[in-house]
């Protein structure tokens, strides 16, 4: 099995023996800070590759739609587009990273928690203009918007 790691695989796995390939991107190795993590991947036969712009964008593009681009930082959007272009799994707890993955057709697997049963679509609700919008703050009266879920479709596990 071909697979991605974001930082949350290296912290909690602890038998990377299972895998004929270890890919990630340095944003990964560059968040890996712990003492016993480092020696970890140290130790793997790891595989860091750069993301095209094009697949680059394109989880950028999907992320955005699904509402899940406010939650994920370069280094996930990264994961995500590694993964899609090395036609690997994904290893990451990361529920916004898994939203994205099952909404592209990307095989995810979680180390720590449960894997999402659910793939949502997420948007900005303003609670008091009773209202949905793109932004982070209501235009109309200046509230925080609430990220809720617009639409919720159960996955087949």
């Amino acid at each position: 099995m071909r697979v991605v790691l974001d930082t949350s695989a290296i912290i909690y796995l602890n038998d990377f023996r299972r895998f004929e390939e270890i890919l990630t991107v340095q944003e990964v190795v560059g968040e890996v800070k712990d003492k016993i993590s480092s020696i970890k991947l140290s130790g793997l036969e790891l595989k860091v590759v750069e993301p095209s712009k094009k697949v680059l964008d394109e989880i950028k593009n999907v992320a955005r739609e699904s509402g899940d681009l406010e939650k994920l930082s370069d280094t996930d959007l990264k994961v995500l587009a590694a993964a899609k272009e090395n036609e690997s799994e994904i290893i990451s707890d990361d529920r916004n990273i898994q939203n994205v993955a099952e909404k592209l057709g990307i095989k995810y697997v979680s180390v720590f928690n449960k894997k999402i049963t659910k793939l949502i679509t997420w948007k900005n609700y303003c609670k008091s203009c009773k209202r949905f919008f793109e932004k982070k703050n209501c235009p109309v009266c200046g509230s925080k918007l609430a990220r809720v879920p617009e639409n919720a479709v159960e996955l087949n596990q």
